[in-house]
């Protein structure tokens, strides 16, 4: 047998260059979130589970609820949707109802929804701002192709219309926690 053929049988076989690898759930994230506040800073070591991604018309009925009814309608809609994966710090586990991603040039950004607030930064303090709304929490992880990056967590959030995506979060923290050393877990 020739070289040739098998070389050029190899080039059929091999992905094409740029190629997007494409994930499928499930999978695990881990990362350290990074909480600075005024009165002081702290880390934390979170995993996020992602069984599957939500299905487009759970994602759509969400997105439907938060043009008709803002972050409370969307919250409604949320914890009706089903449960797409669970969100842990230390010994809690918290339920996520949205988890998507999209991919981008150089890798992709994993959106996740969890049914509640994880962390009020601040809540305990006398003057904390009321706490009404924030009633959900939003994570944004972005990744390159071999699934490390960065992300930011709005631990308790609520959400809006608006912004160059078409959603806006409003932290109440003010500024969504870091989340550094972000790595998809590799079983």
């Amino acid at each position: 047998m020739s070289v040739i053929p098998l070389l050029l049988f190899a080039v059929l076989l091999a992905p094409a260059q740029g190629a997007q690898k494409k994930y499928t759930a499930p999978e695990t994230f881990n990362a350290r979130a990074s909480v600075a506040a005024a009165q002081g800073r702290g880390d934390a070591y979170v995993t996020m589970r992602v069984e599957r991604y939500s299905a487009p018309k759970d994602i759509k009925a969400m997105e439907d609820a938060l043009t008709t009814g803002g972050s409370p309608g969307f919250g409604r809609a949320l914890r009706l949707a089903p449960v797409v994966g669970n969100f842990e710090v230390g010994a809690q586990t918290f339920a996520i109802r949205w988890a998507r991603q999209t991919e981008t040039p150089t890798g992709r950004v994993v959106t996740l929804v969890v049914e509640k607030p994880v962390y009020f930064v601040g809540g305990g303090l006398p003057d904390a701002k009321p706490r009404e709304g924030f009633d959900l929490a939003v994570i944004e992880l972005t990744l390159d192709a071999a699934g490390l990056g960065e992300g930011r967590m709005a631990a308790a959030a609520k959400v809006k219309q608006g912004g160059k995506t078409g959603v806006e979060v409003d932290a109440y923290e003010g500024e969504p926690l870091k989340l550094a050393s972000v790595m998809r877990k590799i079983s």
